[in-house]
């Protein structure tokens, strides 16, 4: 028996580095042969150019093995389908969805797809959720799959340099994309005494104008993002606005905070994300209800108590820059599927 894990090429993106550090740490630390699959427009395809490639990607399966697909591949819902299809022919063979996003949860207009998603995972022999409140979401909208198991983190595997501790600032970092993207809460930044530490080049900026906003500059590398949040000191921010998004935190695992704390910050969230209770349980930050209470409580902070959570943050951190999350995962869906 072997198992098999997708990868996605072709795109790029937090979506595309998830997939990829995944099947990674599946290869070189748990011996996973990898299926790769291209992001490309299948409509192009004709049915029987589609069903010689996927021919081809699943050329290495044999009856009796454990797949694990790395879902969505971003192809479309037909894409997954038909991929998931072909594999029908194999005696034996154990299907493992390992859902990264559920993506009618993630825009509006594709809302109406939700029940032929749910229909698409009730396939899977075992199914990877990010989250027990996603499990819930799912169950109550007809998920019937009866093995589960709970993500709860990403990792993210960086080299930083370790000797460099986080230093108490009352500052709140944040890892986006705020120049393509600027979002409410920092065009409203009027704080004089809690800094936002922002990912952009220093720049001219309408947004910035007058506020106590500092330039972090842009990072294509993970390691070296990683390694200036942890220089900046201070708390690692995870926001939205966007009242589609905060709806989606509340299920889907986040990678910037797994970002955060491989940086060894302590993280402000808000009560409602996933894994606010695993936050304020092992003290790895703040977990609030409003930027404005997370703001008062940056600008009360004590050293002392800071540097408590930074030390507990950057010992939870060793979880995720060691691939631990996804090791365990990734071993905890096999052995489920093939003990219990």
């Amino acid at each position: 028996m072997k198992v098999h894990i997708t990868n996605l090429y072709g795109i790029g993106g937090t979506v595309g580095k998830a997939q990829w550090m995944t099947a990674e740490i599946a290869a070189k630390e748990l011996n996973y042969h990898e299926l790769g699959i291209y992001k490309y427009p299948m409509n192009s395809d004709t049915p029987d150019m589609l069903r010689t490639r996927m021919d081809g990607i699943i050329a290495s399966v044999s009856h009796g093995d454990i797949v694990i697909f790395q879902l969505p591949t971003w192809n479309g819902i037909l894409f997954d389908e038909v991929f998931e299809e072909h594999f029908r022919g194999y005696r034996e063979l154990k299907k493992i969805f390992f859902i990264h996003d559920v993506p009618p949860l993630m825009e509006k207009k594709l809302f109406g797809e939700l029940d032929r998603y749910i229909a698409f995972y009730n396939r899977a022999d075992l199914i990877i959720l990010p989250s027990q409140n996603m499990a819930d979401y799912l169950k109550e909208r007809g998920l019937t799959v009866k093995k589960i198991v709970i993500q709860r983190m990403w990792d993210s595997p960086v080299d930083i340099d370790l000797t460099i501790m986080p230093k108490f600032r009352k500052r709140m970092n944040f890892a986006a994309n705020v120049v393509m993207y600027p979002r409410p809460f920092i065009q409203n930044w009027n704080s004089g005494e809690v800094e936002l530490a922002v990912t952009a080049e220093p720049g001219n900026y309408t947004w910035a104008d007058n506020k106590n906003i500092h330039y972090l500059g842009w990072f294509n590398n993970e390691s070296a993002l990683a390694d200036a949040l942890r220089r900046s000191g201070g708390f690692g921010l995870l926001w939205h606005d966007d009242p589609v998004w905060i709806e989606y935190m509340k299920c889907n695992a986040c990678c910037k905070l797994s970002t955060y704390l491989s940086a060894g910050l302590p993280v402000i969230v808000h009560n409602s994300v996933a894994e606010a209770d695993t936050i304020r349980r092992k003290g790895l930050g703040l977990t609030v209800d409003s930027m404005d209470e997370a703001v008062e409580q940056v600008r009360c902070m004590t050293e002392e108590r800071y540097n408590r959570m930074a030390q507990d943050a950057d010992s939870f951190g060793n979880l995720v820059r060691q691939g631990y999350f996804a090791k365990k995962l990734l071993t905890d869906a096999v052995f489920e599927l093939l003990y219990s």
